[in-house]
């Protein structure tokens, strides 16, 4: 059985079953398994013990309420009993725990009385605050590090300003007219043959030439080497990971600092490599790694993974703002495409936290422009109605473009799998660096960097032409130099994507996009002038130009952007937001519109949607319809047969760790008896562990003690708990809480407070239309399927995700990033032989039962 709770343990669990439990006090081993720490045989006759009492440890996070001596049995009472842990990497979280753990917490606050009740909510309603603004602060901060590192990394391929060597060659020439000459700016090959022309004419272009080279493919190298070597999940854009992550799925290590620090140091130098990469989406993992960290001396945020989600939400915001100096647009990304749960408290904190950031960069004006719009496009041009042809072409071509690039990137990635040559990161990286500055040193757009091109795509010939786009007279060979950059730079972005350095997919779509749009646009002129007489183009003037390139190429950079993203309205406004251009909205609506529908003809999924498949994160995309009428969930469900469960009859301790020690599922579902299998509720791994935890911390226990999740044993019609236990023990002064001295009893052990009492729970026949929404609507991560209420199979989140895409089982990469000590420990990981045989006693002890039911039952009649 594979998912988030069936699955054997990977690489996140522990070593071994003895580091999971503890250290137990020290015993013969001939009694138990070598892998199976025990207890000492010292517990006297008679003793009970009530651990729904007893503290946590610290790595836990659990904390026990009154409800528990109270004995209710309320909704609330039942949440706050159930002392869960966080989850384990490469699982789901519980939203309805999550969300019932935040309501249980504001009720006791409420609680409070006095000042000091009212100033613990005034602090506790201001912490999520403090959080986003924090957030938006750093993020802005990083932000704008980033790009004036980039900028100067990028220049420094070509040369190095004489005045001060630290600066870019933007902010080498401040100050001068765009006509000038810089003096200040020098080139390497100024630097080595001298400012005169005509000199030494071979060192100076092979001296550029080598430069350019080595620092390009330097540059990579050492991004890579940084991915590689400290934060394998600092490569890709990682906004894949943050759709997953603000789904429900936990990665651990994902957000960590390391991970933020490495990509914030790799992807100025992936940058200025001249990979056909961009920064944009990689400042969407870089934002909601700050907002982890703000987050992290918060309590009540950080124990709580729904609310931190929706602090990752507002930090995945910020990101884009910073990103394309579009606050509204990043908002609308993160509710568009990024998050799946959005409440209405989010949408205000994801606003509060990009105008934060938006403001931040501004502030500190990286770019030296003294504004927030960074493509800045000015155009008079009046709507006509035979550019509707052309405007709606750049659409289908958008969304027939953004379809073939998924695809050759797909199986890019397939071939890197299957070759091996994943096992080289560093290498394929150095390879492609080399490759990709042969090629584009060759070519002038190439050699510009993409939002350099970008800039002067989208400006109109009244300014100063620096690369040749306002020459009218050779539209032919111009027109056929940006279709060569487009076509390069797609193969180019194909094979990049994906690659182990930090790498983002926006600029490089939006440069190909407004190559294609701008190649379009001098057609259309070129035509117009031609038969400028004619009834076609009678609504332009007759003097002056009726068609402004620039325009084309700012619909063609977003229907190639929407074609490869399927975003809708979040590109819109983020289009209008990075060029300032309002007259052109209805024009880039409708492109968008156009590629959205012609990209999902060939695949609902955008390029984020495809790595997830690739990756194998159970992420079940919500703008994906399934529609499967005849098929259920028996169909789909691992049957019964196939899962290990348990019941509450009295399981001893020593019977559940052998459990533990053989069986690597995630989760057990708990029945009333083996004989009936009435579910009565379910209990994860590292719940068992932890309670097995909290038992090994009292040394006089004996292993043989007998265990129940909820029933309450009896013995001569008198009931007995863990209630009982508790009141009568708090009244006995010495004795410690939880432990009464009974003669007459044995020992048994509650451990209701680390049971799901109210799992959710599904016919088997239901339809698998309406697991998927159940799943989808209420973050479910697995349901149990019975028949009558009895226990029949268990469908998990991963299972179902197996289900919608069967071909996403491709090996996860990072597995060979790891050390190799690590690997080698994961390898030779084994249950001992007795382990494994107590596990086939156990079975052989429900088989025995089931057999002997049919005897039961003539009995019962």
């Amino acid at each position: 059985m594979s998912g988030a709770y069936t699955s054997r343990p990977q690489h996140s669990v522990q070593s071994s079953l003895s580091s999971e439990l503890g250290n137990w006090p020290d015993t013969p081993s001939s009694s138990r398994p070598p892998s199976v720490p025990s207890t000492p045989d010292r517990t006297r006759k008679g003793r009970r013990v009530n651990f729904n009492n007893f503290s946590p440890n610290s790595n836990g996070g659990r904390t026990s309420t009154d409800a528990v001596a109270a004995g209710g049995s309320s909704p609330s009472s039942l949440y706050s009993r159930r002392s869960r842990i966080k989850g384990e990497n490469h699982s789901s979280i519980d939203w309805s725990h999550e969300y019932a753990k935040e309501r249980i917490r504001k009720q006791e606050l409420q609680q409070l009385l006095g000042v000091r009740g009212i100033m613990t909510r005034i602090w506790d309603a201001t912490i999520p605050w403090i959080v986003v603004v924090t957030t938006g602060l750093a993020t802005g901060l990083v932000a704008s590090c980033l790009d004036i590192l980039s900028a100067w990394l990028s220049d420094l391929r070509t040369g190095k300003c004489s005045d001060a060597w630290w600066l870019s060659e933007a902010a080498c020439c401040t100050g001068l007219d765009p006509t000038d000459t810089c003096n200040s700016w020098r080139t390497w090959a100024q630097i080595v043959g001298g400012n005169e022309p005509g000199q030494r004419v071979f060192l100076k272009a092979v001296t550029q030439y080598s430069v350019y080279m080595i620092l390009a493919v330097a540059f990579a190298v050492v991004a890579s080497f940084f991915v590689q070597v400290y934060a394998p999940y600092a490569f890709h854009t990682g906004i894949p990971e943050i759709k997953a992550i603000l789904g429900g799925y936990i990665l651990t290590g994902f957000l960590s600092p390391m991970v933020l620090l490495v990509k914030s140091l790799g992807l100025p130098l992936a940058v200025a490599s001249g990979l056909q990469l961009g920064k944009e989406g990689p400042l969407v993992h870089v934002s909601c790694s700050i907002g982890d960290l703000m987050l992290r001396p918060f309590r009540k945020l950080r124990q709580n993974e729904a609310r931190s989600r929706e602090i990752l939400s507002a930090a995945a915001a910020a990101g884009v703002s910073v990103a394309f100096g579009a606050p509204l647009g990043g908002v609308l990304f993160s509710l568009e495409e990024i998050s799946t749960f959005f409440p209405g408290s989010t949408l205000w904190q994801s606003f509060v936290c990009a105008v934060v950031a938006a403001i931040t960069i501004q502030y500190i004006d990286p770019f030296n422009t003294g504004k927030l719009v960074l493509f800045q496009v000015t155009s008079s041009q009046v709507w006509r109605g035979f550019e509707l042809i052309p405007w709606l072409g750049l659409g289908v071509f958008g969304g027939l473009w953004g379809a073939w690039l998924i695809r050759l990137n797909e199986e890019w990635e397939r071939l890197r799998r299957s070759s091996g040559l994943y096992r080289w990161p560093v290498s394929e990286v150095a390879v492609l660096a080399l490759f990709t500055a042969i090629v584009s040193y060759l070519l002038i757009f190439m050699r510009i960097p993409n939002a350099e091109l970008v800039v002067n795509l989208f400006q109109d010939c009244s300014g100063p032409d620096d690369y040749g786009l306002c020459d009218i007279s050779n539209t032919s060979s111009l027109v056929f130099l940006l279709l060569v950059t487009a076509f390069s730079k797609t193969l180019l972005t194909a094979v990049t994507f994906g690659a182990s350095l930090p790498a983002g997919i926006f600029m490089p779509s939006l440069t190909i996009g407004a190559c294609v749009g701008r190649a379009v646009g001098l057609i259309m002129a070129s035509i117009q002038r031609a038969n400028a007489g004619t009834w076609l183009f009678s609504s332009c003037p007759p003097d002056g130009p009726c068609i402004s390139p620039p325009v084309y190429a700012v619909i063609g950079a977003a229907s190639a952007l929407g074609g490869v993203t399927r975003m809708t309205i979040s590109l819109v406004v983020i289009l209008f937001e990075l060029t300032g251009a309002i007259e052109l909205v209805l024009q880039v609506m409708l492109a968008v519109m156009v590629a959205k529908f012609t990209g999902d003809f060939f695949s609902k999924d955008g390029i984020y949607e495809t790595w997830i498949i690739l990756r194998n994160y159970p992420f079940l995309n919500n703008k994906v319809e399934y529609r499967q009428d005849t098929i259920t969930a028996r169909d789909v469900m691992t049957h019964l047969k196939n899962i290990v469960y348990v019941s509450d009859e009295g399981w001893t301790i020593d019977r559940l760790e052998s459990m533990l020690a053989t069986e690597g599922y995630r989760g057990f579902p708990i029945v009333r008896t083996v004989r009936n299998r009435i579910v009565i509720g379910h209990i994860t791994r590292l719940e068992l562990i932890s309670a097995l935890e909290q038992i090994g911390l009292d040394p006089s226990i004996k292993r043989t003690t007998k265990c129940y999740f909820l029933r309450k044993p009896t013995k001569e019609g008198r009931q007995v708990g863990p209630n009982a236990a508790f009141e009568e023990a708090g009244t006995r002064k010495g004795k410690r809480e939880g432990v009464e001295e009974d003669e007459d009893e044995a020992c048994w052990i509650s451990l209701a407070a680390w049971v799901d009492e109210i799992p959710i729970m599904m016919n088997q026949e239901t339809p698998m239309e309406v697991v998927v929404q159940m799943f989808r609507r209420l973050g479910l991560r697995c349901v149990l399927l019975t028949k009558q209420g009895a226990l029949r199979g268990i469908l998990t989140k991963m299972d179902l995700h197996a289900h919608i895409h069967p071909f996403s089982d491709a090996p996860d990469r990072t597995a060979t990033w790891e050390t190799a000590v690590a690997a080698r420990a994961r390898q030779t990981q084994h249950a001992s032989e007795e382990a494994y045989q107590d596990a086939r006693d156990l079975r052989r002890d429900v088989e025995q039962e089931d057999a002997r039911r049919p005897l039961y039952n003539a009995a019962q009649s």
